[in-house]
């Protein structure tokens, strides 16, 4: 494809990064975020595929194991857990390369740490609420997602080398990336230029028909159970303008679901009619994370970034610590600010 001079420009940028790490000899670890999403590992392991390709070494770094969701991507030998990673290896046998998370204490305290005492990490994100610069940094919040600016690095590398880099499981992962961030191409952020790469990717092999199978409508019968039941106790508040679910750790273990089984919900809930805000709060083991959609108007991101978290202006999220807050003070104090937000 013809890559929009922009992004060509940023995108030539990071392959001439990866090009002075890669004459160092060093290893390639990815990072992501902690909860990992179709986007973050569609980028990261996209991207190390195309690096392998090319002859470098290359794995991502997870603290967690990747949700069932996620197996048609057949990552295992790209992804790697971070307490696994061989305890010989130091800072200067490795180069950190950050994709849609730039910031190590959403990662995971072992992947945090790795990052952090890393040097001249490379970052490629599309978080409005991350204010970076430099050589190795490209963030674009304009973009779809960081899977679609990894691909335009990917074809700049290719470019390069001559040679084909972008395999089938790279196309599966950074068509996965796209899909996910998009919401099947359905959210604001979805441009022509997002669907030409779509469209590429499916000529490379990334089969979207199982991608949306698997990312939003695979449910197993306990998942399916508890998110037909978190739908029946939605509320709603503000005329009608916020809808919120509240989900505690003793709901997912009545129904034996998984921590990834309400992702859904955030979507579902703002699709109501006259929704204009979405909140979705879960207790997790050590935090209570807080999801946010919008519709129309309301910044989730402005929003999020007043509770320490951020993200997109239709999708972003937080995090307060569990030992701190209950999650019924959280939904309280989340709606009364929220309204005054609202038109």
């Amino acid at each position: 494809m013809k890559i929009k001079s922009e992004y060509r420009v940023n995108a030539e940028r990071i392959a001439d990064q990866i090009a002075i790490s890669m004459a160092e000899n060093k290893e390639f670890f990815f990072f992501v975020h902690k909860s990992v999403d179709g986007d973050c590992i569609g980028s990261a392991c996209g991207t190390a595929e195309v690096l392998r390709n090319l002859g470098a070494r290359a794995r991502v770094l997870i603290g967690e194991e990747l949700p069932y969701t996620m197996e048609f991507m057949k990552l295992n030998t790209l992804v790697c857990n971070a307490k696994d990673v061989d305890p010989s290896i130091g800072p200067d046998d490795y180069i950190p390369f950050a994709t849609d998370c730039c910031e190590s204490h959403r990662m995971g305290e072992e992947c945090g740490r790795y990052f952090d005492e890393g040097k001249n990490p490379i970052i490629i994100d599309h978080h409005i609420s991350v204010n970076l610069k430099g050589d190795r940094v490209w963030i674009n919040g304009d973009s779809s997602s960081a899977s679609e600016l990894c691909y335009y690095v990917a074809l700049i590398l290719e470019e390069r080398a001559g040679r084909p880099l972008i395999d089938e499981r790279a196309a599966v992962c950074f068509l996965t990336g796209i899909v996910t961030d998009t919401g099947r191409f359905t959210y604001t952020n979805t441009e022509a230029d997002t669907l030409i790469c779509a469209g590429e990717l499916m000529q490379l092999g990334g089969n979207i028909s199982e991608i949306c199978y698997n990312l939003f409508d695979r449910h197993t019968k306990e998942n399916f159970d508890l998110i037909t039941y978190l739908r029946s106790k939605a509320e709603l508040y503000a005329d009608g303008k916020i809808s919120m679910v509240t989900v505690v750790r003793s709901d997912f273990e009545k129904y034996g679901a998984d921590d990834n089984a309400i992702d859904v919900l955030p979507t579902a809930l703002r699709n109501i009619d006259g929704v204009e805000l979405s909140i979705v709060l879960r207790e997790k083991e050590d935090v209570i994370r807080c999801n946010l959609r919008s519709q129309e108007y309301f910044d989730c991101s402005i929003f999020a970034m007043s509770f320490g978290g951020g993200g997109h202006k239709r999708a972003a999220g937080f995090s307060l610590p569990r030992d701190t807050y209950k999650i019924e003070d959280v939904a309280q104090m989340v709606v009364e600010r929220a309204k005054g937000f609202l038109r």
